[in-house]
């Protein structure tokens, strides 16, 4: 047995989740290991899984188990692991099928892992993850390159925060411009930003018009193609999905029901028509837009975060660290359901 953090029912209220034994995880293919969890931390998807929101995706039975950013020390490896052996210190974003990183072990594949720099303590690392090759793989895909202007909304979120640094250390860009609240002005300096706009005291897209190459929005606004030059790109990591996307929430190893299949067809008809509706501002000016869901990889992971980390190039800012309580979980998705957390938002496992 092992404790995990739980929700016994689809919920709004973090009140609801509880820590619980369940039968401990084991391996069930080659490629993969367990890990004794060190800490794990908290992004949108989290909340957003446990109220629900992708359930025509990803039915899942309860209790509901939460968390995919892990970071600890190898345990078990399956005979077909190659790149890890047990006491190895890894992080990583587990697939869908191991959701549950809030926990005292869990399952992971190989592939989805990098080792740990050595300088590199556990809550850092576990900071990095999803929102680390999230930020990675949209700047990838809207094509930024060295010297151009990047617009990044919510500079301050996790994917906001990577996209900053990623931006001056990994891409090369010119300008860097971001929007945060008064108070992280500084900390988005510090995260590489060279123009930061008070989105509490200005109209970003009045004073930012058309001065990006690249925009990348973080927080679902659907007006941040103002900030792009016409005929320049644009992502989002917030906004609606296209219905395919959806596909990319389910686990394969879970049939859906006929009745389930109808629903998620549905699903994928009814974002594709509101997607259409909310891009038409990016249509009118020429901006070609797109919607970025992770790919897990621990490869990738390695070679873009590792030398930054080892060198202290980039430092993961922490909003809080809270206890693997019932009590500290709860205060956890409370923060981050708010939405307001100046980086990431860690719960440390075990010491």
């Amino acid at each position: 047995m092992y404790k995990a953090a739980t929700a016994a029912r689809y919920t709004h209220d973090p009140a609801g989740f509880k820590i619980v034994e369940l039968p401990r995880p084991v391996l069930t293919t080659a490629t993969q290991v367990e890990i004794i969890v060190h800490a794990a931390s908290l992004n949108p998807i989290d909340f957003k899984r446990a109220e629900g929101m992708i359930s025509i995706a990803l039915p899942e039975p309860f209790p509901l188990k939460l968390g995919y950013d892990v970071s600890g020390v190898v345990t078990e490896v399956g005979s077909g692991v190659e790149r890890f052996k047990v006491g190895d210190r890894v992080y990583g974003r587990v697939h869908a099928e191991h959701v549950g990183t809030i926990a005292e072990y869990v399952v992971a594949e190989e592939s989805a892992l990098a080792p740990i720099p050595d300088s590199v303590g556990y809550e850092a690392a576990a900071a990095v993850p999803l929102a680390g090759l999230t930020a990675k793989q949209a700047l990838e895909a809207a094509g930024l390159q060295s010297g151009q202007t990047l617009f990044v909304s919510g500079g301050m979120g996790g994917v906001g925060m990577f996209a900053l640094a990623l931006a001056k250390l990994h891409f090369g860009a010119g300008e860097i411009i971001t929007t945060v609240s008064t108070s992280k002005i500084d900390k988005a300096r510090e995260m590489g930003a060279t123009r930061v706009v008070d989105y509490t005291k200005e109209d970003y897209t009045q004073v930012l018009d058309s001065v990006a190459d690249v925009a990348l929005d973080t927080i679902g606004d659907a007006t941040f193609y103002k900030v792009a030059k016409p005929n320049a790109n644009a992502v989002s990591v917030a906004m609606l999905p296209d219905g395919n996307a959806l596909d990319h929430f389910r686990q394969e190893t879970v049939p859906l029901s006929m009745l389930g299949s109808v629903k998620l067809a549905v699903a994928k008809t009814v974002v594709n028509c509101a997607g259409w509706f909310l891009t038409r501002g990016f249509r009118a000016k020429n901006v070609r837009y797109s919607f970025i869901v992770l790919r897990c990889d621990g490869e990738d992971l390695e070679r873009s975060f590792n030398p930054l980390l080892a060198s202290g190039a980039l430092c993961p800012v922490i909003s809080n660290t809270y206890p693997f309580t019932d009590e500290g979980v709860r205060a956890a998705f409370t923060e981050s359901r708010a939405g307001h957390a100046t980086g990431k938002i860690i719960i440390k496992v075990k010491d």
